[in-house]
């Protein structure tokens, strides 16, 4: 039977992956409003201060000017239309800082209260940890923006992303862990849920390639990218990996047929869905509306040239997929290969 003090452990880990969730999408909507180099430096104690003046304004507005994006891209924009890509850096970074605070003063109450076992509180430091790295990965990748170009690395954004779904998935698996969901005791095969997932944060890996590097503009038309299904002459960076990594064709091109191979994989998992459990089941029915979902969301915000509502409801239906997926593998993760 659950400890009631596991319940309490369990709530604060809901509520925190809920704030990374907000997190995430708040971070994207920073990109897709070219917001997240507004704010030049990086002040983690306190950052979290908005300027109160309007000659406070002026300072953070001539910090701004020294940069990149105002001399190269918005070169005579009015403090007014300032404010407005500066707020949203600003949310996003002081909302990193309200999740360490939700998290470090509860992990320390409960620890002092003993409700911690010694593998619960490791895993808890380990979290800690990563939230910590997450905040320094942030404005590791803010700063590629603030040097001669005025856009961050792609690279950097790509593990700005990743981490924060790495840490969203820890999160979730203790969640998991607490709320003791049994694993089935049916032999099915295990390795295409594993093999769903893997190739999954790939894709979101290539969403944030995407993203980084506005790919998602131009060729806004499905299935064919224009009137070819890959332009003629895409491939043509040198060395020819390259083109995988920093040809923008060559990214929305996989980033739009990855999918395909994503409904391969379930297509195959539901051929095995007679040696499921129920909860299987319904797990599988979860992952397979939350693709389907998310596939049309993805569609809809190429055909429609990105705008952001519906992308950021797209960047919403990938936690909700993966967040789907890794509980889908949760429950298989103590199945015996059939």
């Amino acid at each position: 039977m659950k400890k009631p003090e596991h319940k309490s452990i369990e709530l604060w880990l809901c509520l925190l992956y809920l704030m990374v969730f907000a997190m995430v999408i708040v971070g994207g909507v920073t990109r897709l409003t070219d917001s997240g180099l507004s704010m030049v430096e990086w002040k983690p104690l306190i950052g979290a201060i908005p300027p109160l003046s309007s000659e406070d304004w002026q300072v953070v507005f001539h910090k701004y000017q020294q940069f990149p994006q105002y001399q190269k891209l918005n070169h005579g924009i009015s403090l007014s239309q300032f404010k407005s890509i500066f707020y949203w850096e600003y949310a996003h970074r002081v909302l990193g800082r309200l999740i360490g605070l939700v998290f470090f003063f509860p992990f320390l109450y409960f620890w002092v209260r003993g409700y911690l076992d010694s593998k619960l509180r490791n895993r808890l430091i380990i979290g800690l940890l990563l939230g910590g790295s997450q905040g320094l990965m942030g404005w590791y990748m803010v700063k590629s923006g603030l040097v001669d170009i005025p856009y961050v690395s792609h690279y950097r954004l790509a593990a700005h992303l990743g981490l924060a779904f790495l840490i969203l998935g820890y999160l979730l698996w203790l969640i998991f862990d607490l709320s003791a969901i049994s694993a089935a005791r049916k032999k099915t095969v295990k390795i295409l849920p594993v093999l769903f997932f893997a190739v999954l944060c790939v894709q979101i890996i290539y969403g944030a390639f995407v993203a980084g590097r506005d790919a998602g503009i131009g060729f806004n038309t499905y299935p064919l990218m224009g009137e070819e299904f890959l332009p003629a002459g895409s491939f043509h960076l040198e060395p020819y990996w390259h083109n995988f990594l920093e040809n923008n064709v060559v990214i929305q091109f996989v980033h739009r047929w990855i999918p395909l191979l994503l409904f391969s994989l379930l297509t195959l998992i539901w051929t095995k869905r007679s040696k499921f459990t129920q909860a299987q089941s319904n797990a599988l029915i979860y992952v397979t509306l939350a693709f389907l979902i998310q596939f049309l969301l993805g569609v809809l915000t190429l055909l429609w040239v990105v705008p952001l509502r519906l992308a950021s409801l797209h960047q919403a239906g990938a936690i909700i997929l993966f967040s789907t997926t890794l509980y889908f593998c949760y429950l298989n993760r103590a199945l015996k290969v059939g």
